[in-house]
């Protein structure tokens, strides 16, 4: 399991953090639109039934949990891999990166999800630029195994690689930018893509269909990204088979720290809702400011001290 912030609830924001925690991963969110972040939690949900229907859940839940918190320190703190995904403006995204930069561990990826701008641009004011590069992830996401990388001019080797080893084993596939154009999906190259990884699940599930499935379409790219289609079959059937083993351990595992000050057990529930995220302390903070709850955004009304035996 490892530590995810996405930052940024909007479409591609709730996509990316969905399939983060698909995977088993832990995800902090935030937004700094209240009502957007407030919504995030039932557009999840929606992703969760479809998703259930598709065969790509095996059960109603993440293996990973998702948190969505209102201060960005908050959301970044622990982070080991921060996926920014805001609205593609050069200013908004340097000044929300520099921030994040000063607030995160010192070691933690920091990645944008960019389509046209210049990451060297995005990361110019920046702390230790080297952990910092370009991630695009191409919608829907979940169907999608390609993510575009576009290192910066500082990036190290050492984050390249870090990124590679998070993303191929979550079944992606990493590919750079072929000229100055970005790849940008077709409705029906979206479709064969779902197509292909749904009969490709199916098969390697074993209920699938017996025909052989046609290989996922080239996508007219250059370099690294050839091939990519063809082991992701075995990579989603891994994957596949361990999020049932994972799924339970994951969330006992998840339910012992506080989800804000990553110290203090779990020893409240939080009304009406009765998610059991935090500790009394962090949840008296929240209630105090008049926050929400940090897994389905309602608001508090009280604490309830929990007294574990």
């Amino acid at each position: 399991m490892v530590k995810c912030a996405v930052l940024g609830c909007g479409l591609m924001g709730c996509k990316i953090a969905g399939e983060l925690a698909r995977q088993g991963h832990r995800v902090k969110m935030t937004d700094s639109n209240a009502e957007v972040l407030n919504s995030a939690y039932q557009r999840m949900e929606e992703d969760k039934q479809e998703l259930l229907r598709e065969g790509l859940l095996m059960q109603g839940a993440f293996p990973g949990q998702v948190l969505c918190l209102s201060r960005l320190e908050e959301t970044v703190s622990d982070a080991e891999f921060i996926f920014e995904a805001v609205h593609d403006n050069l200013d908004t995204k340097s000044d929300l990166l520099e921030k994040v930069s000063h607030v995160c561990q010192p070691e933690a990826v920091i990645s944008t999800n960019t389509l046209h701008l210049d990451v060297n641009e995005v990361f110019a004011r920046c702390a230790k630029r080297e952990r910092c590069l370009g991630l695009r992830f191409l919608f829907p996401v979940y169907y999608i195994p390609e993510v575009e990388i576009n290192p910066s001019r500082d990036t190290s080797s050492s984050t390249t690689e870090r990124v590679r080893r998070l993303l191929e084993d979550m079944g992606k596939t990493l590919f750079f930018r072929s000229g100055g154009n970005p790849l940008i999906l077709t409705e029906e190259q979206r479709e064969e893509r779902r197509r292909v990884v749904l009969e490709q699940l199916h098969r390697s599930s074993g209920f699938g269909r017996a025909e052989q499935a046609n290989s996922v379409p080239a996508l007219g790219w250059g370099g690294g990204g050839g091939g990519g289609g063809y082991h992701h079959s075995q990579q989603l059937h891994q994957v596949h088979q361990v999020q049932q083993q994972q799924l339970q351990q994951l969330l006992q595992q998840q339910q012992s720290e506080c989800a804000i000050c990553l110290d203090r057990a779990r020893d409240c529930l939080l009304s009406p809702c009765h998610h059991l995220a935090l500790c009394c302390t962090c949840a008296q903070l929240l209630h105090s400011r008049r926050d929400f709850c940090p897994v389905c955004r309602q608001p508090i009304q009280d604490v309830i001290k929990v007294y574990h035996t």
